[in-house]
């Protein structure tokens, strides 16, 4: 049995990490009814945590509105604490990912220079109202990964000079980033060699997944849940609680 609260932080777990679910899967994954499911997406939705689709639920990205009470997503807990690590005036290096998205939102009226080659990342920037100035390496659009290419990524970003190269790649290991595409790689190699310090936001689960092009890091901090496999000895780390799918599982009370 699932106490409502925790099924719905797994709810939102897993749509960070897959971007979308059915309420069959759900349904189905959690071991409850489809109206159940219902009634959590419907609660989520009115928290402008997710938006309903036909069958399912998608992720929605917290730019351009209020942040959720309490800071409820994992998103959001793990950039508020690399956000109170960055000073205002920052140069900021940026992967696209939720957590991407959730950083700025967490910034707040906290000025800084945002940098990005993710076309994706900077239509939602522009788009919002924020007190941050943009910058954009140039480069060929690679259509797979939306992120521009650029031969010379290391020299354009060491003129774009970033204070702070903030990575959320999917997959982590204390010295090393992983991403699924070459050009994200690229730039996460050229911006965590150009900038002052590195911080990296992911999941528990980046930390013990496999992404086929790897880049050498340096971290000055690492922002995760309290669920950090051994190989991080040595790296400055902060975390939020892990809820783990069995400890969920071995609640008894209902609150719906």
């Amino acid at each position: 049995m699932y106490v409502a609260r925790e099924r719905r932080d797994y709810i939102l777990r897993l749509l960070q990490q897959r971007g979308s679910i059915r309420s069959a899967t759900l349904a189905r994954e959690l071991g409850v009814t489809d109206e159940t499911i219902r009634t959590d997406l419907v609660a989520l939705q009115a928290q402008g945590l997710l938006e309903r689709t036909h069958g399912g639920a998608r992720y929605r990205l917290p730019l351009g509105g209020d942040l959720p009470a309490g800071n409820a997503r994992l998103d959001c807990r793990l950039a508020a604490i690399a956000a109170q690590r960055i000073p205002a005036g920052a140069r900021l290096w940026l992967d696209d990912s939720p957590f991407s998205d959730a950083l700025v939102a967490e910034l707040g009226d906290k000025p800084c220079t945002l940098i990005t080659a993710s076309l994706p990342l900077l239509h939602r920037l522009s788009a919002a109202a924020l007190p941050h100035d943009l910058l954009c390496p140039g480069g060929t659009l690679d259509k797979e990964c939306g992120f521009f290419r650029a031969d010379d990524a290391a020299e354009q970003m060491r003129l774009l000079a970033p204070s702070h190269a903030v990575i959320s790649p999917p997959a982590l290991r204390a010295h090393a980033a992983a991403y699924t595409s070459p050009t994200c790689a690229r730039w996460a190699h050229a911006a965590t060699t150009a900038a002052g310090s590195t911080i990296a936001i992911v999941p528990a689960a980046a930390l013990s997944a496999l992404a086929p092009h790897t880049v050498e890091i340096s971290l000055a901090l690492l922002v995760t849940e309290d669920f950090i496999p051994p190989g991080f000895d040595g790296i400055q780390t902060e975390t939020v609680p892990y809820i783990a799918p069995e400890d969920v599982m071995q609640s008894t009370d209902w609150d719906y």
